[in-house]
């Protein structure tokens, strides 16, 4: 059985490895005072933290997000539709997160495919990224159909993100910090830690971007299984991400072929300049 991926550009797995595995990405769009851009088309991630940089810099209104519509899904997915030597498994973004898985069950729907499966992720950019690696990697090989549905769910299941928060605005922005919290943790320099799983939420505070790190680097040794890969991201936080690299290296047993996700455009608006972390998955229950 051949296997087909489908993700969004929110998963920001990056153009080389979507070519590598075959992998369609459509793209999301982000909104600069009414122009839409595709996300990884129109605009690259650094032309997007350019223009973000000024919005934050100049007061400028942020950019806004723009869902895949149904037609689009439509488009991608009608050479496959009941394909009989093609077994379609579609990864996107979490349904809490945005109306494009909503987009996509539409357009299976219309299509009437029986040879898809379209789980919720719970999941975004390279958290969502991790699963569709892992994913990408088994449908290389000769697993059978449900054998292929149950692995992915498992990885849907324990696929985790911890990453610190450059710059609050942009976490206000999106409701997920108070106006009062952003102001004390401006001040204070205080660094949010998300999590990723279902949804995006805060799960603690601390001071400098080193505790943060630190934090983040104990959660994940805490609850990794070990014979997972990591997979890295960041919003152009390079030295962060060195900071994992290198300052951490034993304890994350970094061996330095972890695939690194970049965050894009569409994430980047609610993510901000300077956001660093690592998805990983968690061990079996």
């Amino acid at each position: 059985m051949k296997y087909k991926i489908f993700t969004d550009s929110t998963s920001d797995v990056t153009p080389e490895f979507a070519a590598k595995y075959g992998i369609t990405v459509l793209p999301l769009e982000v909104i600069f005072e009414g122009t839409a851009y595709k996300a990884g088309i129109d605009i690259t991630n650094h032309e997007f933290y350019v223009k973000l940089n000024d919005c934050l810099k100049n007061g400028k209104p942020l950019p806004t997000t723009s869902q895949v519509t149904e037609g689009a899904f439509e488009e991608a997915l009608k050479p496959y539709a009941n394909k009989e030597d093609t077994f379609v498994c579609l990864l996107l973004i979490g349904k809490d997160m945005s109306g494009t898985y909503s987009s996509a069950l539409k357009a299976i729907e219309s299509l009437g495919m029986k040879n898809v499966y379209a789980p919720d992720t719970m999941e975004v950019t390279f958290g969502l990224g991790c699963i569709v690696a892992e994913v990408a990697k088994i449908a290389q090989t000769d697993i059978g159909v449900e054998e292929f549905k149950a692995t992915v769910d498992d990885y849907i299941d324990r696929a985790w993100i911890y990453a610190s928060i450059g710059d609050l605005r942009c976490l206000r922005a999106g409701g997920r910090l108070s106006t009062v919290s952003m102001l004390l943790g401006t001040m204070l320099k205080l660094k949010p830690i998300i999590y990723v799983h279902r949804k995006v939420e805060v799960c603690a505070k601390v001071i400098s971007q080193g505790k943060a790190t630190r934090w983040i680097v104990d959660k994940i040794m805490e609850e990794r299984d070990e014979s997972m890969p990591l997979y890295l991201g960041s919003s152009e936080a390079e030295d962060i991400l060195n900071d994992f690299r290198t300052k951490f290296k034993d304890q994350l047993k970094v061996t330095g072929t972890e695939e690194e996700f970049p965050l894009g455009p569409v994430v980047g608006v609610h993510a901000g300049p300077g956001c660093a972390g690592i998805a990983f998955f968690r061990k079996k229950k």
